[in-house]
């Protein structure tokens, strides 16, 4: 049987088992359990019935639809014979006059239930960061189309004798926040690859290489983050701004891979506010993003990347005044790009101005003899 209690007085009423005390659509009220147990249950003696929970004494149920009002979207059984009483909103202040220790008991229920609600809300928060992280790199126009938002890098925090967490404060927003520092005079070398990028042990630097104010994301690399100041901010700003809705980074030790990919994007739009020769650094940066996509296994991306990188040398070198060892390192990179995305013709120009000139360092003399002895090598095998 279901309630018919007045909603203008407090009515204690008696349900025998089995009976519905409050039904799906029904009055806006919350029934406190005097004794007995009850069962809340969605779509009720429905073929998708679901049971939510049990009600038992001295607990209550419904109180969204009296504090909210709102119908009920649940329906509440007895389990037991059950003694309860229906608050509704016309009665609401004869519950607290008249019952003050069960409407304490009720609104201490509630704030736990909310306080409950809100911790399990903070650690999911606390364990989702990669998810988050991972939706938005998919979603955030800051990324060209091909990015992917699954990538991972082998990021390696815990090397704590090369790698040091640091406060650093934001030079545009004062903002201060942890960011990690490369103890350069405790890295290893290894060896260098056929492109002049060096590999190290334990750790890889191109994965630190820029600072991110998680604030107002302005970004830079490690070595010149400190040379802005508040007069680039409004430049800035309005660069940047678009992209701070749908952009999430992570800070300290929850750097994250879409961390270093936003980072390096967000450099980029700085860079000709801020850097000094920015069409040197941002040439730069599109060599080290192509390495990133390079890590990532991700071999579309990194050859747009090395695009990128050979067009910004390419206006550097035929644009800017630059100095002789800038212009040999120039050349060396450009018969690198230009190897790498197969145009050997244009990388041997470049790699024959290395190799022919006297004032060029041995070690890229050398770099040079075997990049051309390579192409030798392709050459012959497609005639």
């Amino acid at each position: 049987m279901e309630s018919n209690v007045s909603a203008s007085a407090i009515t204690t009423q008696q349900f025998p088992f089995g009976s519905v005390i409050v039904s799906e659509n029904s009055l806006k009220q919350m029934i406190v359990v005097l004794q007995g147990n009850a069962g809340v249950y969605k779509n009720y003696k429905m073929t998708n019935e679901t049971f939510v929970k049990s009600v038992g004494q001295g607990s209550f149920a419904c109180e969204q639809s009296l504090f909210l009002n709102k119908e009920h979207d649940e329906t509440l059984v007895a389990l037991t014979d059950v003694t309860a009483f229906s608050v509704t909103r016309n009665n609401l202040k004869e519950f607290y006059t008249k019952y003050p220790e069960v409407a304490f008991s009720v609104t201490e229920q509630i704030y736990k239930r909310l306080a409950e609600t809100s911790a399990a809300l903070e650690k999911y928060e606390r364990l989702q960061p990669k998810e988050k992280s991972e939706q938005k790199a998919q979603k955030s126009s800051l990324f060209p189309e091909g990015h992917a938002g699954n990538y991972t890098l082998p990021l390696n925090h815990n090397q704590s004798t090369i790698i040091c967490l640091n406060k650093t404060a934001c030079p545009l927003c004062g903002r201060k926040f942890e960011t990690h520092y490369i103890l350069s005079s405790k890295l290893r070398r290894l060896n260098a690859d056929d492109d002049m990028r060096v590999r190290y042990k334990d750790v890889e630097p191109l994965y630190y290489n820029i600072i991110t104010c998680p604030n107002c994301l302005y970004s830079g690399e490690t070595t010149n983050f400190g040379e802005a100041s508040k007069r680039h901010s409004d430049a800035v700003n309005a660069k940047i701004g678009p992209y701070r809705l749908e952009t999430v980074i992570q800070s300290g030790n929850d750097r994250d891979t879409h961390t270093v990919f936003v980072g390096y994007y967000l450099a980029l739009l700085c860079a000709p506010i801020v850097a000094e020769n920015h069409e040197l650094t941002v040439a730069g940066l599109w060599l080290k993003i192509s390495r990133l996509y390079e890590d990532c296994k991700d071999s579309k991306m990194c050859l747009y990347a090395t695009r990128q990188a050979l067009d910004s040398y390419n206006y550097v070198y035929s644009n800017l005044r630059i100095t002789d060892n800038q212009t040999q390192q120039v050349r060396c990179l450009l018969g690198e790009l230009y190897y790498k995305l197969g145009e050997y013709d244009a990388s041997r120009q470049f790699l024959f101005m290395i190799k022919s000139d006297k004032d060029a360092p041995a070690s890229l003399k050398r770099q040079a003899e075997n990049r051309l002895e390579t192409i030798r090598e392709i050459k012959k095998a497609e005639s």
